[in-house]
C-alpha cells in the first residue's frame, strides 16, 4: 500500500524469498516500475503502474513468480521477463505500451 510518484525507480529488490508486493501505486518513472532479480516465490498484485520510462514489471532470473491483478498503462514495455521459470501471469490489464505488453 505504498505510493511512488516522480522517481527514478519504483521499486527494487534482489535476492529475495517469499517477497509479496501489492497494492502499490507507481507513476511517472524515468526507468523501470517494478525490478525483481534473482529472487524466488514471489506474488505481484493488486498493483498500479503508470507512464515509467522503462518496464513497467521487470523480471530477472525469477523462479515460481505469479503477476496478478495489476493494471500496466503507458509504459514501454509491460511484463519483460529474462530468465524466469514457473512464471505465472494472469488477469492483468495492460494497456497503451509502447512496444510490447508481455
Amino acid at each position: 500500500d505504498n505510493t511512488l510518484v516522480n522517481s527514478k525507480w519504483g521499486m527494487k529488490s534482489e535476492d529475495a524469498t517469499s517477497l509479496v508486493v501489492r497494492n502499490n501505486t507507481i507513476s511517472n518513472i524515468t526507468d523501470d516500475g517494478m525490478d525483481f532479480i534473482r529472487s524466488s516465490s514471489c506474488s505481484i498484485s493488486g498493483n498500479w503502474i503508470q507512464n515509467c520510462a522503462d518496464k513497467a514489471i521487470a523480471l530477472s532470473t525469477l523462479t515460481d513468480v505469479t503477476i496478478e491483478n495489476n493494471t500496466l498503462i503507458d509504459c514501454f514495455l509491460g511484463v519483460w521477463n529474462d530468465d524466469a521459470t514457473s512464471l505465472a501471469i494472469s488477469n492483468n490489464t495492460i494497456r497503451d505500451m509502447k512496444e510490447d505488453g508481455v
